[in-house]
């Protein structure tokens, strides 16, 4: 900035997802932020030409969750008085001797509150006191509301851990909402490690509610493709043995049957949640090797096979059964397979993933159907109902509809947001979907 004499710089605010409710409040900030620079300031004219800046060269973030808190370490005062404006609220937790925080200004260039909320770091942490202190700005100052300390860390760890008291979070959850958000805290594992673990031991270790344990009776098993991320289930009763797969696919299925062998099975259904475009089923090719073997997939698909369900079906082995739930816009054909239990499973497919979803510009995508059908029919489910999605990226494997419904930053927004955003995501075209989908049409079989 002391660079350019007389000049202006244009800094361009990033960020990521909205967080729910809050499209307006993030959309200001995310602005150009265009910085005077007063001539008197300029120390090297000789300097090289450095005229834009992205929100992490000026140490500050915005977090999709809530979306209408930024977090920053220092700021000159020229950057500072450009950002005044944008905030309602501004907290240092530093403490009143820091040399770098300017209230005055600040409250000049347009803030309304201007507070210090001291929220020490290692090796003295936070009193209780403190804690509590720091956690009534967050929830009484109004929004959109500036958090800054020295590097950014301490903010982080304290919007996390407000988030985490306001949601219920336990440290499995704060986990992955700061990976997910991409906290700086989290990255920097040897600097903040201390405050890191600080934060996690103020958590229940896991959620209320979240059992990990299948129904009595039920051989479950989750595998794995890591070249296009794939989660298949393998499902069997341990009576009959009869089983069924969720979508197997075909580069595993020596691996997969493999395990059935093992496990004494007999495998008789194939089941898919939609027209795959990433990968090619196993299902055609299985059941050319074992006749007795059927494809099921959603009538609605379009695409072959020995049963075409409809909502509401049901698919029966043993003592168990996987009811047929609608939940199309990911494609016009998606299903989710539902084994009820204390707690029940759904195998979204694509429709849910992990704090995310599927893409909806193929296949007759559609936003706003995506939308409602999980909506409905998966957010409607119990609270503690394990969802067991069709991919992950971050080596996550299971979640809960409450968690989803609570946690994931697409569809905990409103409607017209999220068919927003969709719109706006500009994903590059399937690697595989030219060959995938007309393979899975046929059931993966071509004649």
């Amino acid at each position: 900035l002391k660079a350019r004499p007389q000049g202006q710089v244009l800094a361009f605010l990033q960020g990521g997802a909205m967080g729910s409710g809050t499209s307006a409040a993030r959309a200001k900030l995310v602005e150009p932020l265009r910085i005077q620079v007063s001539p008197a300031t300029a120390q090297d004219e000789a300097a090289p030409d450095a005229s834009e800046f992205t929100l992490r060269q000026l140490n500050i973030e915005t977090p999709p969750f809530p979306g209408d808190v930024s977090l920053c370490g220092r700021l000159s005062r020229d950057v500072a008085r450009a950002l005044a404006p944008r905030f309602k609220s501004w907290v240092n937790v530093n403490g009143p001797e820091d040399p770098d925080f300017c209230p005055e200004e600040l409250q000049r260039a347009g803030v309304e509150r201007v507070e210090v909320r001291p929220f020490p770091g290692p090796p003295t942490m936070p009193s209780e006191e403190q804690v509590q202190a720091a956690l009534e700005a967050l929830d009484t100052l109004p929004r959109p509301l500036m958090l800054q300390c020295t590097s950014g860390t301490r903010v982080g760890v304290l919007l996390v851990l407000w988030l985490a008291k306001k949601h219920g979070y336990s440290a499995e959850s704060a986990q992955q909402l700061a990976s997910d958000a991409d906290f700086s805290f989290w990255r920097r594992c040897h600097t903040c490690g201390p405050i890191r673990d600080w934060l996690l031991a103020r958590m229940p270790a896991a959620d209320a509610g979240t059992v990990m344990k299948p129904a009595e009776g039920l051989i479950f098993s989750q595998l794995f493709d890591p070249e296009t991320w794939t989660y298949t289930y393998l499902l069997a009763c341990d009576q009959t043995k009869e089983a069924l797969l969720i979508d197997p696919v075909l580069e595993q299925k020596n691996r997969d049957l493999t395990l059935i062998n093992e496990l004494g099975l007999e495998l008789r259904y194939v089941l898919n949640t939609h027209c795959h475009a990433d990968h090619i089923t196993s299902g055609g090719s299985i059941r050319k090797d074992m006749p007795w073997v059927r494809t099921v997939i959603a009538k609605a698909s379009g695409a072959k096979a020995d049963i075409l369900v409809d909502p509401n079906d049901k698919v029966t082995f043993g003592r168990f059964s996987v009811e047929v739930l609608p939940t199309p816009g990911h494609t016009d054909g998606c299903v989710s397979y539902l084994l009820r239990g204390s707690p029940s499973m759904v195998f979204t497919g694509d429709a849910l993933l992990i704090r995310g979803c599927g893409r909806t510009d193929f296949q007759q995508g559609d936003s706003g159907k995506l939308y409602d059908s999980v909506h409905a029919k998966i957010f409607s489910l119990p609270p503690d109902t394990l969802v067991y999605p069709g991919h992950d990226y971050k080596e996550r494997n299971v979640s809960t509809v409450d968690e989803e419904k609570r946690f994931n930053p697409r569809l905990t927004k409103s409607r017209d947001e999220f068919i927003q955003l969709m719109a706006d995501l500009k994903l590059p075209y399937p690697a595989k979907i030219d060959e995938a989908v007309p393979w899975n049409l046929v059931c993966g079989v071509q004649d």
